[in-house]
């Protein structure tokens, strides 16, 4: 029996997640119109995407009360999405799928993390594959699925009042909230800091969900870092100073070892500047 596979570059609910958080990224840019044009042309009213995109959130979404209910919820969704036309939705998702290429880079957005990913992955092998190809495999799909919807007393318990309460907000109120939650961010950290903390404090913050493009800016700030510290090594004079710095640019983080880019990360670097900054004014 074959193993069936996933593909993100199909995935309609991975794609549109994508793109969410890509514009997330750019709330405090000043140019967000090729995101959200993008937005609007394919995911429309009564594009076959959007058809498709309401299919996924209606398992990603949906709570059940039993696992039998469940599995019949997951049959009539099933059943909608073989009534689209498949012909039209692969002709979408392949434009969809090429005007983000051209845009961006999509390897650099496919890496974008997505919290729900394993989720949207299973609704994907449900929606592409029939029973017959691999039942063992779209079995654990649909527990995935059932494990995310199903109601029990824990989840009742543990829900967030604040976080279920923000999340039933307008969009423009979210992102109004998130802006408050930068402002307030950079409130915190950016005291005392000089351009160079600054910047990278900026970077942070507005493409914290950006994992790729965040990664690509750390990539020139550390060989900075150690440039800076090894120019100004050369010019102490206390031989013992003078390993402890070089010591402290060896030690500095490589952004290959990083899955993600964590605000401990940056906390680091904005440490180094301090100390760039310290021996630069010392010579």
């Amino acid at each position: 029996m074959k193993k069936l596979k996933h593909s993100k570059y199909k995935n309609t609910g991975i794609l549109f997640e994508m793109l969410v958080r890509k514009l997330t990224s750019e709330t405090l840019s000043s140019n967000k119109t090729v995101t959200v044009d993008i937005i609007k042309k394919y995911f429309g009213k009564n594009t076959e995407l959007s058809k498709e995109l309401q299919l996924y959130n209606a398992l990603l979404k949906e709570q059940f009360k039993s696992e039998a209910q469940g599995l019949d919820y997951i049959r009539t969704v099933k059943s909608a999405h073989d009534k689209l036309n498949q012909s039209v939705l692969k002709r979408q998702r392949y434009n969809l799928v090429k005007e983000i290429s051209e845009k961006f880079v999509f390897s650099n957005m496919s890496k974008i993390h997505i919290s729900n990913y394993k989720p949207l992955a299973s609704i994907y092998m449900i929606f592409e594959y029939e029973e017959t190809s691999n039942p063992k495999q779209l079995l654990e799909c649909k527990n995935v699925i059932l494990q995310n919807g199903i109601i029990t007393e824990k989840k009742q318990i543990e829900k967030d009042p604040v976080l279920e309460n923000f999340e039933s907000q307008p969009k423009d109120i979210r992102l109004l909230t998130y802006k408050l939650m930068i402002d307030k961010f950079n409130e915190k950290y950016s005291k005392n800091l000089d351009e160079s903390q600054k910047q990278l404090l900026n970077k942070y913050i507005t493409n914290v969900n950006d994992t790729a493009a965040l990664k690509e800016y750390v990539q020139t700030v550390i060989p900075r870092i150690k440039k800076d510290l090894a120019s100004q090594a050369k010019q102490i004079t206390d031989k013992a100073t003078q390993i402890k710095v070089q010591k402290l640019s060896e030690m500095l983080c490589t952004v290959e070892n990083m899955k993600t880019i964590k605000e401990s990360h940056i906390l680091s670097l904005l440490r180094y500047f301090d100390l760039v900054r310290e021996l630069k004014e010392m010579h």
